[in-house]
């Protein structure tokens, strides 16, 4: 089955129809306004292929920091070459209080370049967290696993979900991507002990019933497509070309029961770091997990 396509999308209708019932969409038309010349291998090489960059395999370990100009000489224009790394830059923005590779120069000087997409709700956030009367706009404030994916024909980010039950989207600017979609109800079949199953080359010892699962959407993102993961889907997504996005999660009040269930049941969480990043003005960086939801959930009563 496809993701339903839809264009015109209001915040409203987003809300109603795709986030509160954790429905994946693809949206064809929000980004038409944006600088789409300004995210080809050619404009990042020459303006920010000296920085340094975050590149990871294909279950987000990271393996090296290499200058980006070196990851797109080395896999850009390549095809699916045999023996070719198919590892994978995923350059995030501050995330945790180290020092690092961060990307977030680089979004600075984009700015400018796009914008936060029409029907994204940039209020009654919990992640980051919104204080009453706020406002987060992508490009001015910080959000969870906002980056920029940079990778080569072939490339793949094996199926997984994303981290303390968070929404997800993904902007489409350069080449395109399969994506394969299970619901949350199929986890049965998609997970064992932590651990999720390769869905290109499953071990029927350690996923028995993987066979038994039920693939909701099988589709192909194209440029100028924006993606819209619900918590809790799985997905899969393989490079069909060279190919460049950007992604970032976020958290809404409407889903706030699901994520303060999720942090309480998995207190020992390591991605839990990254909330306690992203709310540390309000409940301090070494808040327990129910201190968190505590908070939240007296924020949005």
């Amino acid at each position: 089955m496809k993701v339903e396509r839809v264009e015109n999308l209001s915040e409203e209708r987003f809300v109603a129809e795709f986030l509160i019932p954790g429905k994946p969409v693809i949206i064809t038309d929000a980004m038409k306004k944006w600088q789409l010349e300004k995210f080809t291998p050619e404009f990042l090489k020459k303006e920010f292929g000296h920085y340094e960059v975050q590149v990871y395999d294909d279950l987000f370990d990271l393996q090296t920091i290499d200058p980006l100009a070196d990851y797109l000489e080395s896999n850009f224009g390549k095809g699916a070459e045999a023996g070719r790394s198919l590892h994978y830059i995923r350059w995030y923005t501050k995330l945790k209080e180290i020092d690092f590779f961060w990307s977030d120069e680089l979004f600075a000087e984009l700015a400018g370049a796009w914008q936060h997409p029409g029907f994204l709700p940039n209020s009654s956030l919990a992640v980051p967290f919104v204080p009453e009367g706020g406002q987060a706009n992508i490009n001015e404030t910080h959000f969870p696993y906002k980056g920029l994916f940079i990778s080569g024909k072939g490339a793949r980010t094996r199926l997984h979900r994303d981290p303390f039950n968070s929404n997800a989207v993904l902007c489409q600017f350069y080449g395109r991507k399969k994506v394969l979609l299970y619901a949350p109800s199929e986890a049965g079949h998609l997970m064992r002990d932590g651990k999720f199953v390769d869905v290109e080359s499953p071990d029927p010892d350690a996923f028995p019933t993987f066979s038994r699962g039920t693939l909701a959407y099988d589709d192909v993102l194209h440029p100028g497509e924006m993606i819209f993961f619900p918590g809790g889907w799985f997905h899969d997504v393989k490079c069909l070309d060279d190919s460049i996005s950007i992604t970032w999660n976020f958290v809404h009040a409407s889903g706030l029961d699901r994520f303060c269930e999720y942090i309480n049941q998995h207190p020992d969480d390591d991605q839990l770091e990254i909330v306690r990043f992203f709310l540390r003005d309000w409940v301090g960086e070494d808040a327990e997990a129910r201190d968190i939801a505590g908070f939240l959930k007296s924020k949005f009563s």
